[in-house]
């Protein structure tokens, strides 16, 4: 078995969708280590659009209308292109673990968990309880089932409440006050859920700042590991810049987990950080890799080892961890600034610190959309900068308000527990 630091190896990749953060980066970190990338696109909006490392795209229906219709057009791509690995660059990994053994015999590299393992992460209400049952650390956090038990837990505000099953950040709510309480609890998706018999959670909010973590596992064993604060906020609860830091307790908290759950493949978790004690509350999991530039900036390695893991092969030693290394979403810090309603001025300013290289842009690498080596993607960036200058008021259309195209609904994962 080849170790992955050594493995120079060219694979043929394909990528789940298009749409997301994560997908770009993913394919920039593939495309920088020589691989050739194809890519599942449904259309619209897309980070990866005229990028030179996308060499084959496969129309796609939207994930997030239907994971079953999805699924069987993935069915037909794999049956008809010969790809060495598939990489499932968001949600369609908890559809995937639901086929793993099929999609297993259809492409030679795929590393996805058991689905009664991603069960225990994707509800964020079996989540809370596997994190209670393991000790691991979280806010103050309640579980309700009615409207009446959610108005009463106005004792614990400010809190967020969040759906059962939501992502990027859709079904997520911060409730300051009663009243914001009360207007959250006439949602249509959080009626929806109570109706349906579900619950909602509320948890308490913490100060500190946004810690994300990555990681990838083998057979339940962690094989790769990176940790960063969110060090600016972007556009819809997304990260603009982030540097990577060491916290030694989650290395810790993460082996307990993949022990537990037998993990297989990629997870990526959100937590607050007590800066005074250096601990972490964790917030949030998702079973997928967020965002890995950064990773690959520090040393961590974790795209190469989610390669190795699918094909079976050994990954080495976990790479010693780095702190201090900064990146950035330029496109994201812009549109942010226009949603919290700032203005032309502080866009010029922030494509003014970018070009110039000042503030947080000095000794930092731009992550999302890199121009200098994938030159093409310079066209969106410069689009939608020219756009958030002209009619600020039309930032909507570039981040999008409804599910994204990428996206598991709550009726997509109702989906995919009656099979």
């Amino acid at each position: 078995m080849a170790d992955t630091g050594a493995d120079t190896r060219r694979h043929r990749v394909l990528l789940t969708e298009v749409s997301s953060a994560s997908a770009r980066e993913v394919l920039t970190v593939l495309g920088r280590q020589g691989h050739e990338v194809g890519v599942m696109d449904s259309g619209g909006f897309s980070f990866t659009a005229l990028s030179r490392w996308v060499k084959r795209r496969h129309k796609s229906p939207r994930f997030a209308d239907d994971p079953l219709v999805y699924l069987d057009a993935l069915r037909e791509v794999l049956a008809h292109h010969a790809y060495d690995i598939l990489l499932p660059t968001h949600e369609q990994l908890v559809a995937l673990s639901r086929h793993r053994e099929e999609f297993g015999r259809l492409v030679t590299g795929l590393a996805v968990p058991d689905f009664a393992a991603v069960r225990r992460v994707q509800d964020k209400a079996a989540c809370i309880r596997l994190f209670d049952e393991l000790g691991l650390p979280q806010p103050d956090t309640a579980l309700v089932g009615d409207e009446s038990a959610l108005l009463a837990r106005s004792d614990t505000l400010p809190a967020y409440v969040k759906l059962p099953v939501a992502t990027s950040s859709r079904g997520v709510w911060q409730a300051e006050d009663a009243a914001a309480l009360a207007r959250i609890a006439a949602e249509p998706a959080v009626r929806d859920t109570f109706a349906t018999g579900g619950e909602v959670l509320v948890q308490r909010s913490l100060p500190g700042p946004v810690v994300m973590v990555q990681a990838m596992f083998d057979q339940g064993a962690l094989v790769g590991v990176h940790t960063v604060l969110r060090r600016r906020e972007g556009v819809q609860g997304s990260s603009s810049a982030k540097e990577s830091i060491v916290l030694p307790d989650v290395t810790l908290h993460l082996t307990k987990l993949g022990a537990t759950l037998g993990w297989h493949g990629p997870m990526s978790l959100d937590a607050v950080l007590d800066e005074d004690f250096g601990l972490v509350h964790y917030i949030d999991v998702n079973p997928r890799l967020v965002e890995p530039v950064n990773a690959e900036l520090a040393g961590a390695d974790l795209v190469r080892r989610w390669l190795a893991v699918s094909l079976g092969e050994r990954t080495g030693a976990l790479p010693p961890p780095r702190a201090g290394v900064r990146s950035h979403m330029l496109l994201m810090a812009l549109v942010r600034h226009v949603e919290v309603g700032r203005g032309r001025r502080a866009v010029l300013r922030e494509l003014a610190g970018a070009v110039t290289r000042r503030g947080w842009y000095a000794g930092s690498k731009e992550e999302l959309l890199p121009v200098r080596s994938d030159p093409a993607v310079a066209l969106p960036l410069g689009i939608v900068s020219a756009l958030l200058l002209v009619a600020p008021r039309l930032w909507e259309r570039v981040a999008g308000t409804g599910a994204p195209a990428h996206a598991l609904s709550a009726e997509g994962w109702r989906q995919l527990l009656k099979e």
